[in-house]
């Protein structure tokens, strides 16, 4: 297996390879990076991996870029391609309805069934039974610490060895409930609410405001190596994810009707009590039975939660294991058995 990736574009860009430190995992395929040019549109880099996959000819390319999955086809090779948001420019447009002309790309994979509907609800001519849902899924046994780093976790963070905490991973971006977290923190100051991730600039941003709001009860750790988060999901005693109802991302837009947050499986495999925000992307995994629902924007209803869950051990108990049995059967390795399923020479 290959990893082709583009270089990165100064000195200041994280590395590439030692991704078994940054993910937790062992690197065992092949990387090969290529300059990408802004100027061309990055078309250089594509051309480059194009040339590679010519003289390689692998049985399958699998891939998220709608314009890798274009130019497969003028080389005759067999393509899946991944969809994470809709294709919305003239140009995606009308590379994706070129791709139905041809027969080199075998399906297409969306990560949640509201994506599915509404490729097929804006793009009509494409075959439903040619499009495939396959959720994020989780490195199980990466989330299974061997010694409990709870004391240390919090020792390091200077947070009482006796607080309860409330974590969220995730980036700072518009719509991710941070605001929530700064009002839930305001309203319960006995617990200690712990932020992972995010730009420097977002977590200066946000530091700013909580300091504004006087709340000492709240912790930003900026970034931290994926393979690092198993020790502050333990030493966590809740997750929560207040999506709202707009959810932007890095590049723009609100892919609030149609995300499948990787995190939502890490929660799960954590074993530990889920709170989210109570919008149907994120019902497509999350129910009832695995967490805890509640209305994005309602204050009240998250305190009541939080306070539920640190209190009824039964309920939270219950709903962690759940999770985390929902979380066992969605693994990468079955993720990648189920879509070569699919595949069709």
């Amino acid at each position: 297996m290959t990893l082709y990736a583009k270089k990165p574009n100064s000195q200041t860009s994280p590395i590439l390879f030692p991704l078994n430190e940054i993910y937790g995992i062992e690197n065992t395929f092949k990387i090969v990076t290529y300059k990408a040019l802004s100027m061309v549109r990055n078309i250089n880099y594509d051309l480059s991996v194009l040339l590679q996959v010519l003289i390689n000819r692998p049985n399958l390319v699998y891939t998220r870029s709608l314009r890798a999955s274009y130019l497969c086809q003028y080389i005759k090779q067999n393509n899946v391609l991944e969809l994470h948001s809709i294709p919305n420019t003239l140009f995606n447009k009308f590379m994706l309805k070129s791709l139905t002309r041809k027969k080199y790309l075998n399906f297409i994979v969306t990560i949640s069934l509201s994506l599915k509907e509404k490729l097929l609800q804006q793009h009509p001519y494409l075959k439903e039974n040619n499009i495939f849902v396959h959720h994020d899924a989780v490195d199980i046994q990466r989330l299974s610490l061997k010694t409990d780093m709870t004391t240390q976790t919090k020792s390091s963070l200077e947070i009482h060895s006796n607080s309860k905490i409330v974590l969220y991973v995730g980036h700072l971006y518009e719509g991710r409930g941070i605001n929530i977290i700064h009002k839930l923190a305001k309203k319960l100051p006995h617990i200690h609410f712990l932020i992972v991730g995010g730009e420097q600039d977002d977590v200066s941003y946000q530091q700013s405001i909580s300091l504004k709001m006087n709340i000492d009860n709240l912790t930003y750790t900026g970034f931290i190596p994926n393979n690092q988060l198993p020790q502050y999901y333990q030493a966590a005693d809740i997750l929560i994810m207040p999506y709202q109802r707009k959810v932007s991302v890095s590049g723009g837009g609100d892919t609030s009707t149609w995300m499948s947050p990787m995190k939502t499986f890490e929660y799960m495999a954590s074993n530990k009590p889920i709170i989210a925000s109570d919008l149907p992307a994120l019902r497509e995994v999350l129910n009832e039975t695995n967490s805890i629902l509640v209305e994005p924007d309602n204050i009240q209803d998250w305190k009541f939660a939080v306070e539920n869950a640190l209190t009824n051990y039964q309920m939270a108990n219950k709903i962690a294991l759940n999770a985390l049995q929902d979380a066992q059967a969605n693994t990468w390795q079955s993720r990648v058995t189920r879509i070569l399923e699919n595949y069709k020479v």
